[in-house]
């Protein structure tokens, strides 16, 4: 005697499956420490730009240069530092 095994039929009805706002958070905040390493090594290439360029570049008004280079470089590192903020709201 041979026993009958039923195949199980995939279910019809799909249901859509919505994280919680607690599933979702590991994404942002992978997302969130990925742009802020990004902010981050954009000011330390900007930096190191600036004074290489500085360095052998002969230029007669630098001031230019260190002002626009510093400046990108104090937005770009505090915004990458203000994103990785360790801070627990909890």
């Amino acid at each position: 005697m041979s026993t009958r095994r039923e195949k199980s039929k995939p279910q019809t009805n799909k249901q859509l499956v919505t994280l919680s706002k607690a599933e979702q958070e590991p994404r942002v905040n992978q997302r969130q420490e990925e742009l802020a390493d990004f902010l981050i090594d954009v000011a330390k290439y900007i930096f190191t730009g600036v004074i290489i360029t500085s360095l052998f570049n002969d230029m007669q008004d630098k001031s230019i240069l260190y002002v626009v280079g510093m400046f990108i470089v104090v937005i770009s590192l505090t915004i990458g530092l203000v994103l990785t903020s360790k801070r627990k709201d909890h």
